[in-house]
């Protein structure tokens, strides 16, 4: 009797993973809207309209918590198109959201993209909503890939942006560093650094105009996350912190959910450290090995009680890739199961913002439209 091959996981088309991103997102933002006002204000649009009018009084009191650079974008989409400034917020996201999917695409091929649209439903959530991750992944991922055609320069540019989107960006930046110091390219070392010297220089200049304070943003993460002492402590204290104070004000269904992110992500670690294929690829992929591990270290250390433990899937985001890189021989090609894991990620989105009743109503009425 002749065997039979095994046969291999058909990877899905880049068609096929862009046109299910663009329904996930329209489900989601329908039902959104349905339920509760869509786009609404934000932190972001409303930093947006203050940078067009340079008029920071209508600011909220807690900034410049947030790093500035999706509402720096957003400024000049409205600058550029007139539309309002929550609506430039969502565009934004949306963009960076495809951009991001389409880099993913690139660099590790369907299934593992597949799997990164449906997985973490923060990740959808921050495109709904308008959030900074879909435009930081996108300059990540961005400047992943411009390493690997040894486009340095484009990829310090790329890092740098991703940092003044969210700070942990300067994890790439360090990662760029140190691979072109262990090469001895000092000439693209220089260059690098300049990058993110003058992307910092041109960003802690209007924080030190409106502020008196170019360090700002840092301070005010200081004072309010990490309750005046270091950004990092022991590992997993503050998320075991976290989850002891918030257990009574969370929902046992969400605390279950952040729990097994806590524990598919030091899974994923574990697996990464143990795999000799995964070691192979960091070795091959410096920078994005080094990438991983400062992050990984951060994220695990994170000094802010509620923060690491309540948004752990969110700040979890830039790893998952890695993460389901890692056990990528075991992501199964289900569109069934791709198809149930979409369906909680967006009950995940939609419930908290509206309620079971009002979600089936919502449902309900997008049926009896069609």
């Amino acid at each position: 009797m002749t065997a039979q091959p095994i046969a291999e996981k058909r990877d899905p088309s880049f068609t096929a993973v862009l046109g299910a991103s663009i329904l996930l997102f329209v489900i989601c933002a329908a039902i959104v809207k349905l339920v509760s006002p869509y786009p609404f204000e934000q932190n972001y649009s409303l930093i947006s309209a203050a940078i067009r009018h340079w008029d920071f009084r209508a600011v909220p009191s807690d900034q410049p918590r947030e790093f500035w650079g999706v509402s720096y974008v957003s400024a000049l989409v409205t600058a550029l198109t007139g539309m309002p400034d929550p609506t430039s917020v969502i565009v934004v996201s949306f963009c960076a959201y495809l951009a991001a999917l389409s880099l993913s695409y690139r660099l590790w091929g369907g299934i593992l993209t597949a799997w990164f649209l449906v997985v973490n439903w923060w990740w959808l959530e921050s495109t709904v909503d308008g959030g900074s991750e879909p435009l930081f992944m996108a300059l990540l991922l961005g400047a992943f890939l411009a390493i690997r055609k040894e486009r340095w320069l484009l990829a310090a540019a790329l890092a740098s942006g991703a940092t003044v989107v969210r700070p942990v960006g300067i994890f790439a930046l360090i990662a760029i560093g140190a691979v072109l110091l262990v090469r001895k390219d000092f000439k693209r070392l220089a260059l690098a650094t300049a990058t993110g010297a003058a992307t910092g220089a041109a960003y802690l200049i209007p924080m030190a105009l409106i502020y008196g304070n170019p360090f700002a943003s840092v301070q005010s993460y200081q004072a309010q996350d990490w309750a005046g002492s270091s950004p990092v402590t022991l590992p997993f204290v503050a998320i075991i912190n976290g989850a002891r104070s918030t257990s009574g004000a969370v929902r046992l269904p969400l605390q279950i959910l952040i729990g097994l992110w806590v524990v598919a992500v030091v899974g994923g670690l574990l697996r990464m450290a143990t795999s000799r294929k995964f070691r192979s690829y960091a070795l091959d992929h410096a920078v994005e090995g080094i990438f991983v591990l400062l992050y990984a270290a951060f994220l695990l250390c994170y000094n802010s009680d509620v923060w690491a433990w309540q948004h752990f899937p969110r700040f979890a985001i830039p790893l998952l890739p890695f993460v389901l890189l890692a056990f990528q021989d075991k992501l199964p090609n289900s569109r069934r199961l791709l198809c149930g894991v979409a369906l909680v990620s967006v009950l995940c989105v939609v419930l908290p913002k509206a309620g079971i009743h009002r979600v089936s109503e919502a449902v309900h009425s997008l049926i009896v439209a069609k």
